[in-house]
């Protein structure tokens, strides 16, 4: 074993009926996934709602109850442990509170602690190894095994889990590989997590059509990563054929009520009755303006754009 990543099977832990508390490795395994895919790229860790709504998910993985996952815990009382070269976890607290902080008790909620800190400084040592692909599937193995090996159902969701993150985190850091036929049900699961991730952070979790974003206490997020060639024709899963669309503007997009093009402006098919006043939730989308994500690079791509609104109906 990566001798920087001892440290991960002994962290503080509480234990409720004699199994280990599930909150500190479920906050290392969502920071682990989030440095495979590319979006933890140094020690400093930033306090995103990416990071917490991966931690939700493995905390689901982990208990079946993603309601009661409180990563305030785990992201104020993990500084009590120690890493390979240091404190495990550094929170940067802001300057008015830097003095105090040794008299701070424990934060009541996720915004309260966001008061306090907004990033934290991860052991430098053990983030230059987890950047290896291989130590870090070594310290998930290590720290599923550890604490969750008397749960054999958390045991085998969060493996389950895992397996499709980190392959799915490759292909978040070079999404030129999203494009091809896929040959393993294991692959097409990676692709499509990849995708919807890719995507939604792009929009930053906002319809690119009703502007509608909203985020659940729990981090469930409204919008859905839709593909505008379909994956069956294109076989393009790159975050440029994709757009981030709440479920009924994705059913209306689909069934070709609704096209954004290469204008980046959204069409409503003639075809839909203007003066029944039921569908003026569509109606009124027509020469709105695309939302459109601001890095050029995952901007939807014209051809695409094309293909959408030559489909729509007449």
């Amino acid at each position: 074993m990566n001798a920087s990543l001892e440290c991960l099977g002994r962290l503080r832990v509480g234990h409720s009926k004699g199994v280990p508390a599930p909150n500190k490795p479920c906050l290392l395994l969502a920071i682990i996934c989030e440095i495979q895919a590319g979006h933890i790229a140094s020690p400093r860790v930033t306090i995103d709602d990416r990071l917490i709504a991966r931690y939700h998910d493995l905390y689901e993985a982990a208990t079946g109850n993603r309601s009661s996952a409180n990563p305030q815990l785990p992201l104020w009382h993990l500084r009590n442990d120690q890493g390979p070269s240091g404190p495990l976890w550094s929170p940067e607290f802001t300057d008015s509170l830097s003095a105090v902080e040794p008299q701070l008790g424990q934060p009541k909620s996720l915004r309260k602690l966001r008061e306090r800190f907004t990033s934290a400084r991860l052991d430098a040592t053990l983030f230059e190894a987890l950047r290896s692909e291989p130590v870090s599937r070594e310290a998930c193995a290590l720290l599923v095994s550890r604490y969750f090996s008397a749960a054999p159902k958390a045991y085998q969701a969060l493996h389950t889990y895992l397996t499709t993150a980190l392959e799915s985190g490759n292909y978040e850091r070079h999404p030129e590989r999203l494009k091809g036929s896929v040959k393993e049900q294991s692959q097409t699961y990676a692709r499509s997590a990849a995708f919807r991730s890719l995507v939604l952070e792009a929009y930053d979790y906002r319809c690119a059509a009703s502007r509608l974003r909203y985020i659940t206490p729990d981090y469930r997020y409204l919008v859905e990563a839709a593909h505008l060639i379909p994956f069956a024709e294109s076989q393009d899963d790159r975050p440029t054929n994709g757009i981030a669309l709440t479920p009924n503007l994705h059913w209306a997009m689909d069934n070709q009520l609704i096209a954004p093009g290469p204008d980046h402006r959204w069409h409503v098919s003639p075809g839909i009755d203007t003066l029944n006043s039921d569908n003026r939730w569509l109606c009124d989308l027509d020469d709105h303006p695309l939302v459109l994500p601001r890095d050029p690079d995952r901007q939807p791509c014209r051809e695409a754009l094309a293909w959408r609104l030559e489909r729509l109906l007449s």
